[in-house]
């Protein structure tokens, strides 16, 4: 049997490096503010902040912007201002706090205040409801300059993303001990007690033939862990199936992918709102179809590796869980409550299965295939 291995944020995330959409919306407000600071203004395609020469009070007294969370960025939107009269008796609009803050993109707005209110935000499928409601309005013209915006956050998270990958390989790669992970990712195929003791762990029928990495991450974090999973299971491959930072020949996918979603249907009358929508990116590599040839293969199971499994994802995650060939799926976890005993509240397991429930067309085959939460399914990623 073949094993399939889906690697998502959380495994960057669980070597601590800041990948989060929360923690890139957060870094491009400091760059954004420490401009305007040091040049009196900034302005992109998303925002123009001023400083505000007639200001009456400080909004975050004392606070270095480096050290700013989103609720200090937060203050400036909407803030409070007053009309004066000038010396020629005509109304002026003045602002209360040092910056002012005009932000020119509906979806930056969004993001951000989600961000905030949430402590997270899905980018692509906040992006995929605003485009289905510019859609349903026939405004053509609205859906041409979300995407350019949507465009410039995609040159802006590979700067970001490139910057943050590059600390860690030069700061941190070092601490981490790989042994723990490679052999929770190459031991032997899920099967039952008895037939282990029956026949023996090392029996052929319990050895993993291929593995398959689909790397849904665009940084390259798995490959420091391929040299010793190869040592184990030779035939491993690492997919990279929404392309890498800085690879021409593998470009970024950056979008939604649900073609199944119910407003998908009200995008599909104008070429501009299908730029983004992953089916059509996958086709500009042989990536995908690399991917099915692999799951037609052989019987397989999967393992899911800090990936989220949501609607952004669905077409392709539909392809695997509802595959005949799928027979298993294992979801390793982590503990969201370290410090407190470890139960399945605890994980991200129930999460995880509500949305992949939402993947699967028969729960039936979902019950069938889903293996039972297991407190030894915590993802292992050590550090020294």
């Amino acid at each position: 049997m073949n094993r399939l291995i889906l690697i998502g944020n959380g495994f960057d995330l669980a070597h601590n490096i800041k990948t989060s959409y929360r923690s890139f919306i957060l870094d491009y407000l400091k760059n954004v503010f420490n401009e305007a600071r040091n040049n009196s203004s900034y302005e992109d395609q998303l925002v123009n902040v001023r400083v505000n020469g007639s200001y009456s009070e400080n909004a975050n007294h004392g606070l270095d912007i480096n050290s700013w969370d989103l609720s200090n960025f937060l203050k400036y939107i909407d803030a409070p201002f007053v009309y004066i009269n000038d010396d020629f008796m005509q109304r002026i609009k003045t602002y209360r706090y040092e910056f002012i803050f005009d932000i020119n993109s509906e979806l930056i707005k969004i993001l951000i205040t989600k961000c905030d209110e949430y402590n997270w935000v899905d980018v692509e499928n906040e992006y995929y409801l605003l485009l289905c409601k510019l859609s349903s309005e026939d405004k053509q013209k609205e859906i041409e300059q979300l995407n350019k915006e949507f465009d410039y956050l995609q040159v802006l998270l590979q700067k970001y993303l490139k910057k943050v990958e590059d600390k860690y390989v030069n700061e941190d790669s070092e601490n981490y001990i790989k042994s723990y992970l490679v052999d929770q990712l190459t031991e032997i195929i899920n099967t039952s007690e008895v037939a282990v003791r029956t026949l023996g762990k090392n029996h052929p029928d319990f050895q993993i033939k291929n593995i398959l990495i689909l790397n849904f991450n665009y940084t390259n974090t798995i490959q420091e862990y391929l040299e010793e999973i190869r040592k184990k299971v030779a035939n491993t491959t690492v997919i990279n199936i929404h392309g890498k930072l800085d690879d021409e020949s593998n470009p970024i996918i950056f979008g939604y992918g649900d073609e199944e979603e119910t407003n998908y249907a009200t995008l599909e009358k104008y070429d501009e709102c299908l730029r983004f929508v992953k089916t059509y990116r996958y086709s500009r590599t042989h990536n995908y179809q690399n991917f099915i040839d692999f799951i037609e293969s052989d019987d397989f199971e999967v393992y899911v590796l800090g990936h989220s499994c949501g609607l952004s994802d669905k077409t392709l995650l539909s392809e695997i869980f509802n595959n005949k060939k799928c027979i298993k799926l294992k979801l390793l976890t982590y503990n969201k409550k370290p410090a407190e005993s470890l139960r399945i509240d605890s994980t991200d397991y129930i999460e995880k299965t509500y949305q992949i429930g939402r993947v699967f067309k028969e729960k039936s085959e979902m019950r069938r295939k889903l293996i039972p939460f297991n407190p030894n399914h915590l993802i292992r990623i050590r550090h020294r």
